[in-house]
């Protein structure tokens, strides 16, 4: 009966990790998609952008946080506050910290 029962359990958790991989796959197939059709598009479609107009926006907004990234990576700065500037162009693009620093870089540039 506790082979089996083990044998069960074993099936189970190996159905389960292929289909978390499978999962894990899909979303990264899923690059840059926008929602075909938003609420407000139904009551003011003239002030929406089109779909190719988001995904433009939001390509735009990933390039910005690429160049932003190897800027940082390329700066003379302790690793911790190195980690902290990359987390924020993740979590806060618009943070103090992050506005500082990038105002420091293109001050030194003019100079």
């Amino acid at each position: 009966m506790r082979k089996l029962f083990f044998k069960g359990m074993c099936l189970v958790l190996a159905c389960t990790a292929s289909t978390a991989a499978l999962q894990a796959q899909e979303s990264d197939k899923k690059k840059h998609e926008v929602t075909k059709y938003t609420v407000m598009e139904r009551f003011e479609p003239e002030m929406i952008l089109t779909p190719q107009e988001r995904i433009q926006l939001k390509e735009n907004r990933v390039a910005e946080m690429e160049q932003t990234r190897t800027i940082v990576d390329t700066l003379d700065i302790s690793e911790r506050k190195r980690e902290r500037l990359l987390q924020d162009i993740i979590d806060q693009p618009y943070s103090s910290r992050l506005s500082k620093t990038m105002a420091k870089l293109e001050f030194e540039d003019e100079e």
